[in-house]
């Protein structure tokens, strides 16, 4: 079967796109790597058009707040029911969050639009915690390797392996204690390192604070 990965990131092709590295993770150990395309950078009847060339859809997206990137509604409302039967479609779904609980709302979403163009579910991946990992690969060795298991797995089996998935979707909800380690790094101002290293690197961090629209 030939499968295609269609990545849903607004930022496309970049190479500070965490779902470009899961991308390029999930197939860097396949005998024979997926075709990648980017949603953000291909006109979306088009991509349509071609996709239905592919027996399996695999689109790994970033997931803001609840909500799917724009580009990727705009895509999915480009695609036509399957008029054959052996077509597939799965999704990999990362986020800041770094419980996965936070993606329960997408997933009955995703197996609802299979059912809608004839397609069979493959299932969601979650991965939560995943902002950070363009800006610090190496704090993500683990999270890549389990990726590149998931997709030589799914080269051999054309399934997402149940226990990678579960792995990846750790934790799925946050324990009293961990929340009680996160309200002390916030208050000690360490859940901002990241963010502060971005707004040095484009010239706004002294502007952090500014209310343009108050």
């Amino acid at each position: 079967m030939n499968t295609i990965i269609l990545i849903g990131s607004p930022k496309g092709n970049f190479k500070n796109s965490n779902s470009r590295i899961f991308a390029d993770e999930f197939v860097r150990n396949m005998k024979n790597p997926c075709e990648i395309k980017c949603i953000a950078r291909e006109d979306h009847k088009e991509l349509a058009r071609y996709v239905t060339g592919f027996d399996t859809i695999i689109m790994i997206l970033p997931l803001y707040i609840h909500a799917m990137p724009g580009i990727v509604m705009k895509f999915i409302e480009c695609l036509e029911p399957a008029v054959s039967e052996g077509k597939y479609i799965g999704f990999i779904v990362q986020a800041g969050f770094i419980e996965t609980a936070q993606h329960k709302f997408v997933e009955p979403y995703f197996a609802d639009l299979a059912k809608q163009l004839n397609y069979s579910y493959l299932g969601t991946v979650s991965k939560g915690e995943a902002a950070g990992i363009y800006m610090y690969p190496r704090m993500f060795k683990k999270v890549l390797r389990l990726l590149n298991d998931l997709g030589s797995a799914y080269e051999k089996t054309h399934a997402f392996d149940s226990d990678i998935v579960k792995k990846l979707g750790k934790p799925y909800e946050l324990s009293n204690f961990q929340l009680s380690i996160l309200k002390l790094v916030k208050k000690v101002g360490l859940d901002n390192l990241g963010w502060h290293k971005v707004l040095r690197s484009n010239n706004a961090f002294e502007n952090r604070l500014d209310k343009p629209f108050l």
